[in-house]
C-alpha cells in the first residue's frame, strides 16, 4: 500500500483535505470535510500507512488526538516557518491543502511539539488564571476611574482593603455613577472569588510536580509563575542548550548577514510569548528585590539603557531556569528567607484539607530536604503568627 501525504487546512466548520503520493502526483484531489463529519471521515479514509500534517490553531490539539488515532504519523506544522502558503499569489483552501500536502511528501514541513494531554490541562488551566487576573485589573482601573472623574481620592493605602471597599460605598455619588460603582464591586468580587479558585487548583496541581520547588528558589518567580513557566516549556529535555528555550521564547537577539557584514538586531519576539511575557515580568521583580540581579541590571542599563537591560535579565533568569531544571542543581544566589516564605505561601494556597502533609511548616521541610537543604531545614522556626524563619546559624 503506497503512502498518502495528507495535508489539511482547517477552520472553524469545516476541514479542507488534500493529497499526494511521494512522487507529489495528487491522490486525494481537495475535499471539504465538514467538522461533524470529520471523525467519520478519518476513520473510513486514513490508514497507518498514511502521513497527515496540520497547522496550529486554536483547535489543532483535538483534531491531533482525533487523527493519531488512525494515521501513521500526525505532524503539526509550524505556522510561522512554514511560509510558501503565506506567499501564495494564488491563496484558497484548496491550494493551502493541496500545498501543504507537497510540502509534507518532501519533507520540508517545520514541525512543533505535541504537548501531552496533561501538560494542556496545564496551559490551559495557567491561560485562565491569566485571563480573570486581567479582568480583575481592568474592574480596578475603572474603579480608579470612576474616581478620577469626581476628583475623589481614597483616604486609605489601598482602594481593596476593607476600609477603601467601606469608604467606596459611603461615597456621595450621582445615580449613574452609584450604578456602576455597585456593579464594578459585583464584578470585582466574583473575579477575586474565581481567581481565588483557579490559583487554589494550580497549587494542588503544582504539589504533584517535583520541578515546581527548583523554580521557587529564582526571585521573581512565585507558585503560579512557576506553573504557567513549567506549562509553556513543556519537557526540559527537549532543549539541548539553553541557548534553544532562550530562542523558543524569542529572548535571543536577531541576526542579520550579508556577504562579509553581520549584525545582531533587537531579539526576535519567536516563538513562545508568554513565556516571554513571564520571565520580563519576573526579571522586573528580581531586579528590584535582588542585589545580585540589580547589579546585573545597573551594568547593562548604563550601556543600554532600561528595556534591553530588562530583557538581558530576563533572558539570564531563563537561562538560570533551564540548568536548575537540567541539573537538578541549587541556585547559587538563593534567599533563603524569600525562598521558605514562598514555600509557605504556596503550602497555604494548596489549603488544610489537599495538603499532602499534615501541616505547612511540614510541608516546607520535605520540600526543602527535596532539593538538599537539610541546614535550612533544620534552622526553620514558627512565629506566634504561624509564619516560618529562618534563624540565623
Amino acid at each position: 500500500m503506497i503512502t498518502r501525504y495528507f495535508g489539511m487546512d482547517t477552520h472553524k466548520k469545516f476541514v479542507m483535505v488534500a493529497a499526494v503520493n511521494e512522487h507529489q502526483a495528487v491522490v486525494q484531489p481537495a475535499l471539504k470535510v465538514s467538522m461533524n463529519n470529520f471523525k467519520a471521515w478519518v476513520a473510513e479514509t486514513l490508514s497507518a500507512q498514511d502521513q497527515v500534517v496540520i497547522e496550529v490553531t486554536a483547535n489543532s490539539w483535538h483534531l491531533y488526538d482525533m487523527l493519531v488515532e488512525y494515521a501513521g504519523t500526525v505532524i503539526v506544522a509550524n505556522p510561522y516557518k512554514t511560509r510558501l502558503i503565506a506567499e501564495a499569489r494564488i491563496k484558497t483552501d484548496k491550494v493551502d491543502a493541496l500545498i501543504l500536502a507537497r510540502l509534507l511528501a518532501a519533507r520540508f514541513i517545520a514541525d512543533v511539539w505535541v504537548p501531552s494531554a496533561l501538560v494542556r490541562q496545564q496551559r490551559a488551566l495557567a491561560s485562565h488564571r491569566d485571563a480573570l487576573a486581567r479582568q480583575r485589573t481592568q474592574v480596578k482601573n475603572r474603579l480608579h476611574g470612576l474616581l478620577f472623574r469626581h476628583n475623589l481620592s481614597c483616604p486609605h493605602p489601598n482602594l481593596f482593603t476593607r476600609n477603601g471597599r467601606d469608604w467606596l460605598v459611603s461615597l456621595d455619588l450621582p445615580a449613574t455613577e452609584q450604578l456602576s460603582l455597585a456593579h464594578l464591586l459585583r464584578q470585582l468580587d466574583l473575579l477575586e472569588e474565581q481567581v481565588a479558585d483557579s490559583e487554589q487548583m494550580i497549587a494542588q496541581l503544582a504539589a504533584q510536580d517535583e520541578r515546581i520547588p527548583y523554580l521557587l528558589q529564582i526571585p521573581g518567580i512565585g507558585c503560579f509563575t512557576a506553573f504557567a513557566i513549567l506549562a509553556t516549556i513543556g519537557n526540559i529535555e527537549r532543549f539541548d542548550s539553553p541557548k534553544r528555550l532562550a530562542a523558543f521564547a524569542g529572548l535571543v537577539p536577531s541576526r542579520h548577514q550579508s556577504g562579509n557584514k553581520a549584525y545582531n538586531g533587537h531579539i526576535t519576539k519567536a516563538g513562545a510569548p508568554i513565556l516571554r511575557w513571564l520571565m520580563v515580568e519576573a526579571a522586573r521583580v528580581a531586579i528590584r528585590f535582588d542585589p545580585h540581579w540589580r547589579q546585573v541590571y545597573d551594568r547593562i542599563r548604563q550601556r543600554r539603557g532600561d528595556s534591553i537591560a530588562v530583557v538581558a535579565v530576563a533572558r539570564k533568569l531563563l537561562v538560570v531556569i533551564w540548568h536548575l531544571l537540567t541539573h537538578k542543581t541549587a541556585y547559587h544566589h538563593l534567599q533563603p528567607q524569600t525562598f521558605v516564605s514562598k514555600l509557605q505561601n504556596w503550602a497555604w494556597r494548596i489549603g488544610r484539607e489537599q495538603l499532602p502533609t499534615s501541616s505547612s511548616a511540614e510541608f516546607v521541610t520535605h520540600k526543602l530536604l527535596q532539593l538538599g537543604f537539610l541546614q535550612l531545614a533544620q534552622q526553620l522556626q514558627t512565629d506566634r503568627k504561624g509564619k516560618l524563619r529562618v534563624l540565623a546559624a
